[in-house]
């Protein structure tokens, strides 16, 4: 619209100024005064105000009838000089409207993108804080329609009292000493109170007649933020599921493995020994065949309980696969460990197990390997606990063996 205005207002003054100056304008007005002055001559040579007085009697009139010729060639000369004049004018003026036209419709057109533009919240804001201009956008993310919002004071509408102050102090700042203010996020009300997280940027404009505009352009994250805690919750969920036993619950086998791994890690800087159980369930194979496989992971279930209550915060118990446990036991050597594997085993035989009004009686056997900083692979020390596990076992079961 301000383009417009100047627009039409610079015509208006080409219009008054350039009557003498358009195209060949000068050139054609003094050909028409110099026609007009040959012509005089040309009357005055022949005589011919003298032929026409004679002629209809009229002596005494000789000066009123030549200023009366001179009048008529004036008005024609003018009348020519006019006519294209207009003509020129016709031209510029049917431009002129179809510019203005077409101004008109791309203004229109602009004005609705503005205006229509779906998740930009555009409204401006004047000095006095009032609200100037609320596109559709605004009235989807605040609710307020564009009746309820203009001429009314933007903190008094849609900024929470936490940021209330700081809000004005940086409009007042920004009109009054051009101090921008930063774009980034900040919280919005909405027409219902609840609070509203938006990536916004405020633009100063100066329009034609020398007037500053404030305008803020706001889109809303809360949704975006939303979704991205559900999809961090998801994520976490996910990392949680991929490193977790879906029967037990406990660690599986990635999980335990990254554990040891990590404690090995650490004796690099700490010194300190870890140690290592394999823990496998006496008989089970008879259990699943006797009483089914839903007795078997009941079973399972019951021993992972067990064991959990027994071992400290620090100790890591995982599945490692069918029956079989490993125990991740931090800062503990063979022997403290050997107490530990003992108490699991004697609370395994006493841990009253019934399934389906079926008592049953459980034994477990414990192969225990100790690190000590030696030069070997997780899975090296894994076998050496595995291999004193059936070393108990080949003994009579329900036993620990330490490797050597």
């Amino acid at each position: 619209m301000e383009v417009k205005i100047a627009k039409q207002l610079n015509n208006k003054k080409s219009l008054t100024g350039s009557f003498l100056t358009r195209k060949n304008a000068p050139i054609e007005l003094i050909i028409i005064v110099v026609v007009i002055i040959i012509v005089f001559i040309l009357l005055k040579v022949f005589h011919v105000s003298n032929h026409m007085m004679g002629s209809y009697g009229y002596f005494n009139y000789k000066l009123v009838i030549e200023l009366l010729i001179i009048f008529f060639l004036i008005t024609i000369g003018l009348i020519i000089f006019t006519n294209r004049r207009y003509t020129e004018y016709k031209e510029d003026i049917d431009e002129w409207i179809a510019i203005d036209y077409k101004l008109h419709q791309y203004e229109k057109k602009f004005e609705n993108i503005i205006y229509n533009v779906p998740g930009i919240a555009i409204y401006g804001v004047g000095r006095d804080h009032t609200i100037t201009y609320w596109n559709h956008a605004c009235k989807k993310m605040y609710g307020f329609k564009n009746s309820e919002a203009i001429g009314k004071k933007v903190e008094d509408l849609i900024v929470p009292n936490s940021t209330f102050e700081k809000f004005k102090k940086n409009i007042d700042k920004y009109y009054e000493s051009n101090i921008e203010i930063t774009p980034g996020e900040m919280e919005y009300l909405h027409k219902n109170k609840s609070k509203l997280n938006v990536l916004t940027s405020f633009h100063k404009h100066e329009t034609v007649f020398g007037d500053q505009e404030l305008y803020n352009l706001s889109v809303d994250l809360t949704e975006l933020k939303r979704t991205k805690k559900e999809l961090k919750k998801s994520n976490i969920k996910l990392h949680t599921l991929a490193r977790t036993d879906s029967l037990t619950q406990l660690p599986n086998r990635r999980a335990i493995l990254e554990s040891i791994e990590y404690e090995k890690m650490k004796y690099e800087r700490s010194k300190e020994v870890f140690t290592i159980a394999m823990i496998d369930v006496d008989d089970f194979k008879n259990i699943n065949d006797k009483y089914g496989h839903d007795c078997g992971d009941f079973v399972l279930k019951q021993i992972s309980n067990l064991m959990i209550a027994l071992v400290r915060k620090q100790d890591v118990v995982g599945r490692y696969g069918g029956e079989e446990f490993l125990l991740l036991l931090p800062q503990t050597n063979s022997k403290g460990a050997l107490r530990i594997a003992q108490l699991i085993l004697q609370q395994i035989a006493k841990f009253p197990i019934t399934f389906k009004d079926k008592e049953l009686s459980i034994t477990a056997t414990i192969g225990i390997s100790d690190y000590k900083g030696e030069e070997i692979k997780v899975s090296d020390l894994i076998k050496k606990a595995d291999k004193a596990m059936y070393k108990g076992k080949s003994q009579g079961k329900n036993k620990v063996v330490v490797s050597e």
